[in-house]
C-alpha cells in the first residue's frame, strides 16, 4: 500500500467563499483545495492553517455546518499562533493541547453561533460602538 501523501491540489474558489481572513496583524489567505477529505483514504482533515505561509486551506466540497466550523477552526489556529499561544513556554506549546482547545472553543463557539441566532448580529451592530 503507497502510504504517500498527495498534494493537495488549488481551486478556483465558488463565487461566495472567502479568499482572505484578517487575524491580528496578517492577512491570511483562503486556498480552496481537493482531494475530498471525506473520500481520500490519504488524508486526515477537513482544513489546515499553515502559519508560515500565512495560509487557511479548506476543503472545497463540505457541507456548510463543516465549512463553518473549519474555518472557524482553523482562524483560531492562526490567533493562536498569532498571540504567541503555542511557542515554548506558552499554555498551548504541544501540538495536542493547541488542537484539543482549539477544537473545543470551536465546536462551542459554533453551537453558540447556532442556537443564538441574534448572536452574531448583536455583536457586528454593537461592536463598534463607543460611549465617547
Amino acid at each position: 500500500m503507497n502510504n504517500k501523501k498527495k498534494k493537495p491540489t488549488v481551486l478556483t474558489p465558488d463565487k461566495g467563499k472567502p479568499t482572505l481572513v484578517k487575524v491580528g496583524y496578517r492577512d491570511i489567505e483562503i486556498e480552496w483545495i481537493s482531494p475530498d477529505f471525506k473520500l481520500d483514504e490519504l488524508t486526515d482533515c477537513f482544513g489546515q492553517y499553515k502559519s508560515r505561509e500565512g495560509v487557511i486551506q479548506m476543503q472545497k466540497s463540505l457541507c456548510g455546518q463543516e465549512e463553518s466550523n473549519t474555518l472557524l477552526h482553523e482562524v483560531m489556529h492562526a490567533c493562536v499562533y498569532g498571540a504567541g499561544l503555542n511557542q515554548a513556554e506558552g499554555p498551548l506549546k504541544e501540538d495536542n493541547a493547541e488542537e484539543l482547545v482549539v477544537n473545543q472553543i470551536s465546536n462551542y463557539l459554533m453551537g453558540v453561533f447556532r442556537d443564538n441566532p441574534w448572536f452574531l448580529d448583536y455583536l457586528k451592530k454593537n461592536m463598534n460602538e463607543n460611549n465617547n
